[in-house]
């Protein structure tokens, strides 16, 4: 079903079923593209999940302010994504709106060594860019998937590098429409996340580069790039890394210890090549993929004594 239900005792005590129909609520709110009853497996890297009721592609900030405060008159739920890396969307789709930033909000701009870009930018985009301009800091995010907005909720890393080692700022809508700018000084980040207002919004980050010799970054790149192909399963739909590396060391390293490596279940497999990374054989559905996900836990906690915390967002019914 494609809207949320409640159930509302009538006067003459008779229950009657109401339903909220999210999708009329969208006809005509913006100018951008809207999508009704959204396969989200067309939208997420690992290519699994439902229907998402109402899909919506702001093209700018004030389109999106408009969602969020119309929304918040009509308590509408809303779900905000990027390119869908690290999420995985249940068999039964979401319910309210899903706000995707992908294909209005990704304008960047340069000033000296600052690189400003809005959060819906894909994070390659802004690594090529600082190529071509000589700029050095974002080649260990060479091949990193999602969007810049993505990027800093998530507070992405590699190679014991840090999205925030490079943050300046970052432009934030709150839950009434209204932009506030943090400074790196005022945000709380961690490993694998960012401490926010569940409601509030990234819209974009200001980043502090270097200038640096071209073919120097290229170099780095090109390495880069190579052990990131040698480590990873690039030949399959994936979330990325499904759990965050617990302090007792890589997650990876635990759940190929307890053999796990290339157990499946249906289409949903633990790669062979990374163990850390779920890969959808072609067909797999969201409850084959969060059902390995719960195995894999269970095993790395019986077996090894160690609680695994999932990386990625798991969304919807």
């Amino acid at each position: 079903m494609n809207s949320s239900e409640f159930l509302v005792l009538t006067p003459n005590s008779e229950l009657k079923l109401m339903v909220k129909d999210y999708k009329k609520e969208a006809r005509g709110l913006i100018e951008g593209r809207v999508l009704f009853d959204a396969p989200m497996r067309q939208f997420t890297s690992i290519k699994v999940g439902g229907p998402a009721d109402t899909l919506l592609f702001p093209k700018d900030v004030d389109e999106l302010r408009k969602i969020v405060r119309y929304a918040r008159r009509k308590n509408i739920p809303i779900l905000v994504v990027g390119k869908g890396t690290n999420l995985i969307v249940k068999d039964k789709g979401v319910r309210g709106w899903v706000v995707s930033l992908t294909q209005g909000m990704k304008k960047f701009q340069m000033k000296g060594e600052e690189v400003e870009a809005e959060a819906g930018l894909p994070l390659q985009r802004l690594v090529q860019f600082s190529i071509e301009k000589g700029l050095s800091g974002l080649e260990p995010f060479f091949g990193i998937p999602g969007t810049v907005g993505g990027g800093l909720v998530m507070n992405a890393g590699a190679w014991g590098v840090e999205l925030k080692d490079l943050l300046l700022s970052i432009t934030l809508m709150k839950e009434d429409g209204k932009m506030v700018e943090r400074p790196r000084s005022r945000l709380r980040f961690s490993y694998r996340s960012l401490a926010l207002p569940p409601s509030w919004i990234i819209l974009k980050g200001r980043f502090q580069l270097k200038k640096g010799k071209k073919e120097e970054i290229l170099e780095r790149v090109k390495s880069y790039s190579e052990m990131r192909k040698r480590t990873q399963p690039l030949d399959y739909p994936s979330a990325g890394s499904i759990f965050k590396n617990p302090k007792e060391g890589p997650a990876g390293k635990w759940i190929e210890e307890i053999g796990l490596k290339g157990f499946r279940m249906g289409q949903a497999m633990v790669s062979d090549c990374h163990a850390n990374f779920i890969i959808n054989l072609g067909k797999a559905t969201a409850e084959e993929v969060t059902s390995l996900m719960e195995w894999v836990e269970r095993k790395v906690y019986e077996e090894k004594g160690i609680s695994l915390e999932r990386e990625v967002k798991v969304v919807g019914e």
